[in-house]
C-alpha cells in the first residue's frame, strides 16, 4: 500500500504550474511588458532627462490616434507615434513611459528613470501611462482598464512610483483634452486620485 501521493491528473498539475508561474509575490498576476525590443523601437536619439524614484505622481493620458485590437496594430500604432513624436516634435523618444491598447497589453515606451515627454514642466516626477486612441466619448476596454490599475501597481512594488502616489489625468498637469472626458470620468473613480490642477 501506498502512502503520501496519490495520482493527480496531467491537467491539475499544469494548471497549477501556470498559477505558480505568473503569480506575484502579493498574489496577483504581474502585468506582461511588451518590451522595446519586441515592438521594434528605435533607439533614442538625444540625452533624456533623469527621474529620481520613486516617483510622486501617476498620470492617465490618450494618444488621441487610432485604437488598436490586436497585437500587430497596436506594435504598430506604438511605433507609428515614436516616429511622430521624434521626427516631427523632436523628442528623443516615444513620450510616455507604457502605453495600453484595448487588447489589454501594455507596451513599454521610456523608462520611468527617464523623464517623459508630454507634460511640460511636469514631466519631472511623472509616470506616463496613454491609452491607445481616442476616449472623449467612450471608454478603453475593461480588460485595458484592468491592466492599467495593475500597472500603477506593479510600479509601486518596483518602486518606480511611491506608496502614497497622486493620481491625475492628463488634462490636470497639461493644457491638453488628454485622457478625453470619457476616460477621465473613469479614472476619477481609481485610488489615489486627486482633484488638484498643476497647470
Amino acid at each position: 500500500m501506498m502512502y503520501g501521493w496519490r495520482a493527480v491528473p496531467v491537467e491539475v498539475v499544469v494548471v497549477l504550474i501556470g498559477i505558480l508561474s505568473f503569480a506575484s509575490g502579493d498574489g496577483e498576476v504581474p502585468v506582461q511588458v511588451v518590451t522595446r525590443t519586441e515592438w521594434q523601437a528605435r533607439p533614442s536619439n538625444g540625452s533624456i532627462g533623469a527621474n529620481e524614484l520613486p516617483l510622486s505622481r501617476a498620470v492617465i493620458a490618450h494618444t488621441a490616434g487610432v485604437r488598436c485590437k490586436s497585437d500587430e496594430a497596436c506594435i504598430q500604432q506604438v511605433r507609428s507615434l515614436q516616429q511622430y513624436q521624434m521626427d516631427t516634435l523632436g523628442f528623443s523618444d516615444i513620450g510616455y513611459h507604457y502605453l495600453i491598447g484595448d487588447n489589454g497589453r501594455a507596451y513599454e515606451g521610456r523608462s520611468p528613470s527617464q523623464r517623459a515627454s508630454f507634460a511640460g514642466r511636469n514631466n519631472g516626477g511623472s509616470l506616463a501611462i496613454a491609452f491607445i486612441g481616442n476616449f472623449d466619448e467612450e471608454l478603453p476596454t475593461e480588460g485595458s482598464l484592468e491592466t492599467a490599475k495593475s500597472l500603477i501597481q506593479q510600479s509601486v512594488q518596483q518602486k518606480n512610483l511611491a506608496e502614497n502616489y497622486e493620481l491625475f489625468g492628463h488634462r490636470q498637469v497639461s493644457a491638453t483634452k488628454s485622457p478625453g472626458d470619457a476616460l477621465f470620468a473613469q479614472i476619477k473613480q481609481w485610488p489615489n486620485w486627486s482633484n488638484k490642477s498643476l497647470l
